[in-house]
């Protein structure tokens, strides 16, 4: 008897320590709650004494796993929209610098316009502005991975997340 309880003994030990497994790493997580999506709105910038910004927001509802993209329409190359991503500084040919930004929150988005100089001095980057906000899952990027798309390229955004660019919701 005294020679089966070392056999016994081992046989229990090793049943808990092959079937023991902290490979965590391998899980594929699916996020059923962020549906990408793109928003458009058209606005001018607005002032705000207070803060002494100039300003545009949209109420949005933003899930806490979703991720927020700002661009603006730059330009018409033929009959396709250039997507510029923000933020972004402009620099123009008197050598003045534009910024555009953005904040978000779970309920809005703010876009923000700075420069080095009074920028309602140039209505054409002030006034009736373009912008496409893209609600996309944060979780698919991996810390420390690379990010699966281009960020910075609308296009390749829009194709990766398979959002249909005729559907967006215009505000």
């Amino acid at each position: 008897m005294k020679k089966i309880i070392p056999f016994l003994m081992l046989a229990f030990v090793s049943v808990f320590t092959v079937s023991c497994d902290n490979d965590d790493d391998n899980v594929q997580y699916v996020d059923n709650d962020t549906v990408a999506g793109v928003i458009e709105i058209t606005r001018s910038f607005q002032y705000n004494s207070t803060t002494d910004q100039h300003y545009i927001n949209q109420s949005i509802s933003i899930l806490p796993s979703d991720m927020v993209l700002v661009y603006r329409l730059k330009d018409l190359s033929g009959s396709n929209n250039v997507w510029e991503q923000i933020p972004k500084t402009i620099y123009l040919n008197n050598g003045n610098e534009l910024d555009y930004d953005f904040d978000f929150t779970k309920n809005d988005v703010q876009i923000y316009i700075g420069g080095t100089y009074d920028v309602t001095t140039t209505p054409i980057y002030y006034n009736n502005q373009k912008f496409r906000i893209v609600l996309v899952p944060a979780d698919i990027v991996n810390k420390g991975a690379k990010a699966p798309v281009d960020y910075s390229d609308y296009n390749a955004v829009i194709k990766y997340f398979k959002i249909n660019d005729s559907k967006v919701t215009k505000y």
